[in-house]
């Protein structure tokens, strides 16, 4: 029984996708029943292991089940919001559920499966003792940590200057300053370290509230959270309400970012930590709730990927044929060849794919249709099932390959949440962007290695006085 434990949310995840294929008019309840499972799995874990792959399957639940559940529920044609801006849905309902449920329900059982063996666990003893192996190498060389949170914070405030060549690099030395802060946060003995993390953490929330841009604070907290959660016995009861607390946080934050953004990128030059507390208080106490259905419709806007989904849905193959994976086929092979050799390769983003998949043109604003809108318009319903299963499959290769190389390198697992960060809200993004993000990230990662070995606890060999004593050592033989 207690070897059965790790494959027990997997093994309801399964069970609900053979029942959306048998049980037709109960796509409600199956959508409900799948997110539970898997945010079950994610608080279970949570303190036992990293939840990154939990939280990728949960955000996709969310999103393109629940939040247009939400939508044929309550923001049809009929309401007057949802009519004004055409954020209805475009499809029948159970037409939207026969293929996205089933799709969504294997992305998540292939996606969260456990490691077959004890040595790629992201949970567990054997995690421990990746953990416990890297915490000596900090605490001989604690300089890693500070030189990496300094280069990344520099990063941050020149990021949105560099050149186009540049940007990509720019970006990814940003994330790395979260790898510097699990550094600092794992060295023992190091003389305030207490200091050195809320700083850090200030900055980061205060950079948010600068931009207006909350993606980072919300997606990286979350697998930094896991790390920092890590060894913690905590009963569920507590990891729910801890769950309920951030989501009320988040949708406190997300009722408040349209209005706050509006009023930072009009020009407003005050204090912009004393702007965003006062519309969070009016907000608070206003006794306004989220859930009134004209209070919740901007969180729904913002959260229903579906949405995009059913754009795709209504168009192929009723206006256009399902072109299959041809626009796929290319998306990955520009990931593996470098823009000198390919010029017009394609861009990550939204414009191309909404034009292209959907009819729509956008300017001004970002949006996608995602990998599920992606492997409907490109396979149909049955192969873009199958499709988001392979998706699920490479993106668990390609984590799982991570923590086996850090067994070598033992402080190269502290950069996990830096390389996955944009496959976190994959589903609100495109294959593409996946597949750029883990090859370039993994490519990066390793150039950093071969200038910095010590950012990964390896310790740099100079090769002159490795030279002089072979020469010494050959001298001696003869």
């Amino acid at each position: 029984m207690k070897s059965f434990r790790p494959y027990f949310y997997s093994t309801l995840q399964l069970i609900v996708f053979l029942l959306s294929f048998i049980l037709d008019d109960t796509y409600g309840v199956l959508s409900i029943a799948l997110t539970s499972i898997v945010l079950l799995s994610l608080l279970d874990k949570l303190g036992k292991g990293i939840v990154l792959r939990e939280l990728i399957a949960f955000h996709g639940c969310f999103t393109c089940l629940i939040m247009p559940l939400v939508g044929y529920k309550w923001y049809t044609i009929d309401n007057a919001l949802s009519r004004l801006w055409v954020s209805y849905m475009k499809v029948p309902a159970d037409y939207y559920f026969s293929f996205t449920l089933p799709a969504m329900a294997l992305f998540a059982v292939v996606i969260s499966w456990p490691a077959s063996k004890l040595n790629v666990s992201d949970t567990g003893a054997y995690l421990n003792w990746y953990i416990n192996r890297a915490k000596p190498v900090l605490e001989r060389n604690s300089k890693p940590g500070y030189q990496i949170l300094i280069v990344g914070v520099a990063c941050s405030l020149v990021v949105n200057s560099l050149p186009s060549s540049l940007l990509y690099v720019g970006w990814l030395m940003y994330f790395g300053a979260f790898a510097g802060f699990l550094f600092v946060y794992y060295t023992p003995n190091l003389p305030k370290k207490k200091l050195i993390l809320w700083a850090f953490a200030i900055y980061i929330f205060g950079a948010a509230l600068a931009t207006g841009m909350f993606t980072i604070v919300a997606y990286m907290g979350m697998t930094i959270f896991s790390f920092l959660f890590l060894g913690r016995k905590t009963s569920m009861l507590k990891k729910v309400s801890l769950f309920v607390v951030a989501v009320f946080a988040l949708l406190l934050i997300q009722s408040v970012k349209k209005d706050y953004r509006n009023v930072l990128w009009a020009g407003y030059e005050g204090n912009k930590v004393e702007l965003f507390s006062n519309l969070v208080a009016d907000r608070v106490t206003s006794g306004v709730s989220f859930f009134t259905v004209d209070a919740f419709f901007r969180i729904y806007s913002r959260g229903n990927q579906g949405f995009n989904v059913a754009l795709v849905m209504k168009r192929f193959p009723a206006e256009k044929d399902f072109d299959n994976g041809s626009n796929i086929w290319t998306a990955l092979l520009s990931s593996f060849v470098p823009r000198a050799l390919w010029p017009d390769k394609p861009f990550a983003g939204g414009q191309f794919n909404m034009e292209y998949y959907t009819g729509w043109k956008i300017k001004g604003w970002s949006t996608n249709v995602g990998p599920l809108g992606e492997a409907y318009g490109s396979f149909g319903p049955t192969g873009g099932i199958f499709y988001m299963g392979v998706l699920a499959l490479f993106i668990r290769f390609a984590y799982l390959r991570f923590i086996w190389v850090s067994r070598k390198f033992p402080l190269l697992l502290f950069w996990l949440p830096a390389l996955f960060l944009q496959v976190t809200y994959s589903m609100e993004t495109d294959t593409l962007q996946i597949t750029n993000t883990l090859v370039k990230g993994a490519f990066f990662l390793w150039l950093i290695y071969k200038f910095k070995p010590d950012w990964f606890g390896i310790k740099k060999v100079n090769k002159i006085r490795l030279q002089r004593g072979m020469s010494e050592r050959t001298a001696t033989d003869l």
